[in-house]
């Protein structure tokens, strides 16, 4: 179905100045923070045409049929496609929400901000829209954080910086992993305990010693990149394989939600994770991704599932992106300031996203059920949904932003994993993998790429 931006909700609406009382709101914990690996660049004005970054990547035809489609609208201004700057990101810490007047009230606000617009906004809804995520947050992220990098606070500020092994010690691996089974323990230990030995150092050794059956090592060199680095996925994971063999399941859930929080892609940790939960573990989507994007005629597509939720929650993405008062507003930048990543973003638009769900079954309006905005307007009522929107949806885009979240911040996230992805463990002795896959304890070492050929 496509439409003409429609207002999410009837009655009076609320002012544009009430974005500005809303985010009043919505700031408590926020914080900006640079590129994890470099500094971010100053402000600039929006440049007339956009440049396509790289990271978008190749359109499929399906997509480029959708904003290629003739709009039966007039275009008074044409839009200009809006992509990320990567290297800025707000944080937001938890806080809980007033329901159901700051959820309806987002609502308000995106109707009001798109509906006094100059730019011409089409709505479709698609049983399963095909998003554009690269544009929409960055390219393609790995689903394991790189064991080459470590965190390092650098005037308050964390972020991530290079910890490549020397030339020296680059050797002592080499040897390792060329080494018979027998002799690699050995030489693993000497590189570990070379003074100056990185964090992903230990980490190979960890987990070459969880292959040997050799917990106590293993649990050493995890805990000796830990005090190097306190959120090292790569050590908290190992620690995680290490107690649940021991059947310290209580500890293991620990190590793994430290784990998960630090970098929610990390394919490993999921792994033990699911040995522990016994079972695959099934996460809540609110809104699956929209397609948001400049037709050839120079209008607005919002692409979303037909679910009130996934509109409200589409429509206010498209305004963060492509209204910079209404932008500038919630994050108190200025207008000028490129548009970037944040967790305000996305706290705001799940907002309102559950806004308009909750306005529609006011109306009495015949959607079908929607479980998983009842469960986010619960969680939003609670404590906020700040860690929600940062492991949930952040986390699976960007996940390298969560490495270097505020303490605060990241405390959330770990209590958000420890009781709505771990819960309660079942009780359930570990298993060796079948034919589908490897055995969580299997010598699957880090990649080795900086160890091994350092900088590729």
């Amino acid at each position: 179905m496509t439409t003409l931006y429609p207002r999410l909700r009837g009655g009076v609406l609320l002012a544009l100045v009430a974005a500005a009382a809303l985010a009043c709101g919505r700031q408590k914990g926020a914080e900006v923070a640079s590129s994890p690996v470099a500094a971010a660049a100053p402000a600039k004005p929006a440049p007339a045409h956009a440049v396509v970054p790289p990271w978008v990547g190749p359109y499929t035809d399906e997509q480029k049929n959708l904003l290629r489609a003739p709009i039966d609208a007039p275009i008074a201004q044409k839009a200009v496609p809006v992509y990320p700057d990567l290297g800025s990101f707000t944080f937001l810490g938890d806080s809980p929400a007033r329901v159901p007047d700051d959820l309806v009230g987002y609502a308000d606000v995106i109707s009001k901000t798109l509906d006094d617009s100059p730019l011409t906004y089409v709505f479709r809804t698609d049983p399963d829209p095909i998003a554009n995520t690269h544009a929409l947050w960055g390219p393609e992220p790995s689903d394991n954080p790189d064991p080459w990098k470590r965190v390092e606070s650098q005037g308050g500020q964390p972020s991530l910086v290079d910890a490549l092994p020397s030339p020296e010690l680059t050797q002592k691996l080499r040897a390792a992993m060329a080494a018979q089974k027998s002799d690699m323990m050995t030489l693993l230990r000497q590189a570990a305990a070379t003074p100056g030995a990185p964090p992903g150092v230990q980490a190979m050794l960890a987990d070459a010693a969880i292959g040997a059956g050799d917990d106590a090592t293993a649990e050493k060199a995890a805990l000796a990149a830990l005090a190097i680095d306190p959120r090292y996925p790569h050590a908290q994971r190992a620690l995680a394989e290490v107690y649940l063999k021991r059947g310290d399941r209580d500890k293991a859930r620990g190590a793994l939600a430290h784990a998960l929080a630090a970098y929610p892609r990390y394919e490993r940790a999921w792994r033990v994770a699911e040995v522990l939960m016994g079972g695959p573990i099934e996460r809540p989507v609110a809104a699956p991704a929209p397609f948001i994007d400049v037709t050839d005629a120079g209008a607005v597509l919002v692409v979303s599932c037909d679910r009130p939720m996934c509109q409200g929650y589409a429509a206010c993405k498209a305004a963060f992106r492509f209204e910079p008062a209404f932008r500038a507003s919630m994050l108190r930048e200025p207008e000028t300031t490129p548009y970037h990543l944040s967790a305000t973003e996305e706290v705001v638009c799940l907002e309102a996203g559950l806004g308009a769900h909750i306005s529609a079954r006011q109306q009495g309006q015949s959607a079908p059920p929607d479980p998983a905005a009842e469960l986010l307007v619960r969680l939003a009522a609670q404590r906020g949904l700040s860690s929600y929107a940062m492991f949930e949806i952040l986390g699976q885009h960007r996940p390298e932003w969560l490495r270097i979240a505020p303490e605060p911040v990241y405390q959330g996230i770990v209590q958000y994993v420890l009781t709505h992805v771990l819960g309660t463990p079942t009780p359930r002795v570990p298993q060796p993998a079948g034919p589908g896959g490897p055995p969580i304890t299997a010598q699957t070492a880090p990649a080795t790429r900086g160890a091994i050929a350092p900088g590729g």
